[in-house]
């Protein structure tokens, strides 16, 4: 995570980055690719369904935090600042390709399983099984709020003064929704 990756180089994508105030430590990142230029990633391993062929799409990659109660807390604003700038870009899905270990994470989330319980060996991820998942923005804050997620509140109404959005980048990056 220290090293930038030949992806993390292209115009349309964008990297979230949570840092210490005290020191401008890193304590997490996120890599969002959308599909506007190019397929996403994932697409290079796999076509996906019908449902998202002709849509605008970002893929949630490289997510990495803290272990810890502090890594919560930063997995939680990287989240909350991912679909804000999704909602804002006018994205229509989310999509968001996980490990066994990270699966638990989307489907709390309410992401829908596109292989529904399937998996694929993505190469550029160690050739390791991994699922794919799918959240329509616009159903997201619909989905989180029936089930009660214990999240709602702060991806929905919270305004958090620590999550500065670089708008002008994000319509850069993915066009003007």
């Amino acid at each position: 995570m220290l090293e930038p990756e030949a992806d993390d180089r292209y115009k349309d994508v964008l990297l979230l980055i949570a840092e210490r105030k005290l020191d401008r430590r890193v304590l997490g990142s996120m890599r969002l690719q959308p599909n506007l230029n190019r397929p996403l990633r994932i697409e290079s391993v796999t076509k996906l369904p019908q449902p998202y062929d002709g849509r605008r799409l970002v893929e949630f990659m490289r997510l990495g935090v803290e272990n810890g109660i502090s890594g919560n807390m930063v997995m939680a604003a990287l989240a909350k600042a991912s679909f804000e700038i999704c909602h804002a870009a006018g994205i229509d899905y989310i999509v968001a390709v996980g490990r066994r270990t990270t699966s638990e994470i989307y489907r709390s989330m309410r992401f829908d399983d596109v292989l529904q319980g399937a998996t694929i060996n993505v190469p550029h991820a160690g050739n390791l099984p991994h699922s794919i998942y799918c959240l329509p923005v616009t159903d997201a804050d619909r989905r989180w709020q029936s089930t009660q997620h214990r999240l709602y509140d702060f991806m929905a109404h919270a305004e958090h003064a620590d999550i500065r959005i670089d708008y002008d980048r994000v319509f850069e990056a993915f066009g003007t929704g």
